[in-house]
C-alpha cells in the first residue's frame, strides 16, 4: 500500500495563509522524507466561514519544494470551469513534476457553490461528463471539435501538452452507487484512470462501493485499476484517548461546516444536519495508536482492495505539530505493519 499525503487547505478565515502555506510545504518535506511519494489536494469555494486554498495554484507551489513528488487533485470540481482553463493548467503542473501529475475529478456536491458562480447544480453531471471528454481529446488530439450542450469548440488546438504521453491518468469522485458506476464507464484502466472513494463515507460503505466499481468495469470488459486509491481520515497518536482528545476541537469544527453545507442530509444519508463526535468518527476516521489505525488499514486493503492510502490528516485549526506527528506516526509505526500483513 503506497501513500499520498493529502493537503488540506482548509482554514480560518482570520489565519495567516502565509504562515499557512509554509506549514503545508514542511508537511510536503516531511512526508517525501518519510516516503510518502505523492500530495494530493481538493477543493471547495473559498467564502463565508472558511478559507480554501485554491488547488492548482496551490500545488504549483508544493511542487518547488520537492520536485520528486507526484501531484494530484482529489477532487477538482470541474464544472465550475471550462475544460480548455483545466487542461492547460493540468498540462502545465504534469510538466513541474515531470510527469507525475493524475487529474482527479468531480462534479461537486455542494449546492451553494453552483449558486454563488452562477450556475445549475442540476446541470453539474452534464457540464462534468462534457468537461471530462472535451480535456481527455485536447490532450490527446491535435484539433478538436466538439458541440455540446454545454461547451463547444470548433477546431481548438491545446499548444500546451502534457508531459505524460498519451496523457495523465484521471481520477473520478463519486459518493454512491450510481456515481461509481458512472465512474467505471469513464475509467480507462490502461492508462491509469479510476475511483476514488470520499473521506466523509464510512469504511463499510466504501467497501461496498469498491467492490461495485470492480464489478461495474468486468461487466464492462475492462481490466481491474491498477491502482485503487482511497481517501482516509486519519489520526494517529500514542493512544486513542490522546487521539480524540487534541483532534476533536478541528474536527468537529470542519464537519460543523460540512453539515450546514448538507453533507450528512443530502450526501451520505445520515438524516441528521450534525452528528456528534461519536458517530462522526465511527467508521468515518481512522483514529488511535498505531495498532488500531493499521487494523482499519489493513481491513481496507484486504476487503477494499486499497492499494494507495490518500491520508488526510488535518482538519480546520489543527495544529502543525499534530498534523506532523500523524504524517510520521502514520509512515513510521502503521504502514510497516499494514504491508507485513498484506505481504502474507
Amino acid at each position: 500500500m503506497r501513500l499520498t499525503l493529502f493537503i488540506n487547505t482548509e482554514h480560518r478565515p482570520a489565519d495567516d495563509l502565509g504562515r499557512r502555506l509554509a506549514e503545508h510545504a514542511e508537511q510536503v518535506r516531511l512526508a517525501r522524507q518519510l516516503g510518502y511519494d505523492g500530495i494530493s489536494i481538493g477543493q471547495h469555494m473559498s467564502y463565508g466561514a472558511s478559507a480554501w486554498l485554491p488547488p492548482l495554484e496551490t500545488l504549483a507551489r508544493l511542487s518547488a519544494v520537492d520536485e520528486e513528488m507526484a501531484l494530484s487533485t482529489s477532487m477538482l470540481i470541474l464544472p465550475w470551469y471550462h475544460p480548455l482553463h483545466v487542461a492547460q493548467q493540468a498540462a502545465l503542473l504534469d510538466a513541474m513534476c515531470g510527469g507525475r501529475l493524475t487529474l482527479g475529478l468531480a462534479p461537486g456536491w455542494q449546492q451553494d457553490e453552483s449558486r454563488i458562480l452562477g450556475l445549475d447544480h442540476k446541470q453539474r453531471i452534464g457540464r462534468f461528463l462534457e468537461g471530462v471528454e472535451l480535456i481527455r481529446r485536447l490532450f490527446t488530439e491535435d484539433e478538436v471539435s466538439f458541440s455540446g450542450k454545454h461547451f463547444s469548440v470548433d477546431k481548438l488546438t491545446l499548444a500546451l501538452k502534457p508531459t505524460k504521453k498519451p496523457r495523465p491518468p484521471m481520477w473520478f469522485g463519486g459518493s454512491v452507487t450510481a456515481a461509481v458506476e458512472r465512474v467505471a464507464g469513464l475509467s480507462d484502466t490502461a492508462l491509469g484512470d479510476g475511483w476514488v472513494s470520499s473521506a466523509h463515507l464510512v469504511h463499510d460503505v466504501v467497501i461496498g462501493q469498491a467492490k461495485a466499481y470492480r464489478a461495474a468495469l468486468a461487466a464492462a470488459g475492462k481490466p481491474p485499476p491498477m491502482e485503487l486509491p482511497l481517501i482516509r481520515n486519519i489520526i494517529v497518536a500514542p493512544d486513542r484517548e490522546t487521539a480524540i482528545r487534541e483532534a476533536a476541537p478541528a474536527l468537529a469544527a470542519s464537519y460543523k461546516l460540512f453539515g450546514q453545507w448538507g453533507l450528512f442530509t443530502k450526501v451520505v444519508g445520515s438524516g441528521k444536519e450534525q452528528l456528534e463526535l461519536e458517530e462522526l468518527i465511527n467508521g468515518r476516521v481512522i483514529i488511535g495508536s498505531p495498532e488500531e489505525c493499521a487494523k482499519d488499514l489493513l481491513r481496507l486493503g484486504r476487503e477494499a482492495g486499497c492499494n494507495r492510502l490518500i491520508a488526510r490528516v488535518q482538519w480546520m485549526g489543527m495544529e502543525q505539530r499534530l498534523v506532523l506527528r500523524s504524517i510520521e506516526m502514520l509512515a513510521r509505526d502503521v504502514m510497516p505493519m499494514v504491508r507485513a500483513a498484506l505481504a502474507l
